[in-house]
Order: C-alpha cells, then structure tokens, then sequence
C-alpha cells in the first residue's frame, strides 16, 4: 500500500503533504535524503490530529519511503530534546503513537519500518550515554537512539 492512500484514509484532509512538506522548515533540514523520488510524502500528525488528542503525547511527523513501486515504509520521527530527563516523554509518545496506529491505521502500521520506524532525532546536543539504563529503555521501546540528522541516503 502506498504512504498517500493510508495517511488519506486515517486523517484529516490536507494532513498527507508530498515530500518532506508536512515537517516545520528547521526539521526539514535535519532529514538528508539525496533521491528525493525516495520520499513517498509526511504528515505531521501534531497539526492533524490535535484537535482530536487534546491533551495527548502526539508523535510529531510521519514519513513515506517508496519501499517497491507498489508498497512504500512508513517512518516516524520525533523531533525531541535528547537526554535522560527527556526518555520518559519519548516512552509516552511512542506508547501513544502505537496505540493511535492499533486503533485508528492498520494500513500504516503494518507499513511501519521494522528497523527504524521510531527515529528520534535531537533538537540540540544528546546527553544520553548510550550504556545508559534511560538509552536502554527506549530502545526496548523500538525507538532508535537519538541522532542529529536522519539520513536516508543511508538506510
């Protein structure tokens, strides 16, 4: 299934934007993806299902890569303050985003990327030793450790 057809089928119009147009311009330059025809469209699931969730731990964006010519991945990425004090807010978001795909888009949850499908890319520096106990956590949680930059070029 494509990345457009589910995002239009789950959430409000407008929310399904080609390429990286759903992302804020400053989270837009922390993605690097050198074949843009890669790009299957994003969401920023914070704008469109705000009014929906309130007071919930929205995930901020949803991204399509074109996996083959009829199945696209689907990559969520939360764009977060990277240290210790920060991980109990990132478990909140990834529980509340599972939960949102469980009840709300089979289509892209199954489309979720096995291997990077929670990507938290950091606002600022990363304080968060990796031997850590609060890095072992959310990486139980499926999120991957935090980077500065997502590059898709290689993945």
């Amino acid at each position: 299934m494509h990345f457009r057809t589910a995002v239009k089928a789950t959430m409000p119009a407008g929310a399904y934007q080609p390429g990286l147009k759903a992302l804020s311009e400053k989270d837009r330059n922390r993605i690097h993806c050198q074949e843009t025809r890669r790009l299957a469209g994003s969401v920023n699931l914070e704008k469109a299902l705000r009014r929906a969730y309130r007071t919930d731990p929205i995930w901020d964006y949803g991204i399509g890569l074109r996996a083959n010519a009829r199945d696209d991945r689907a990559i969520w990425v939360e764009v977060h303050p990277a240290s210790s004090s920060h991980v109990g807010s990132m478990l909140k978001k990834a529980a509340w985003l599972r939960a949102w795909l469980k009840e709300s888009s089979h289509a892209l949850r199954d489309m979720t990327d096995r291997n990077m499908g929670f990507v938290w890319i950091s606002s600022g520096s990363i304080n968060l030793l990796k031997s850590s106990p609060q890095a072992r956590k959310p990486a139980q949680a499926g999120i991957r450790y935090p980077s500065k930059l997502l590059d898709f070029d290689k993945c």
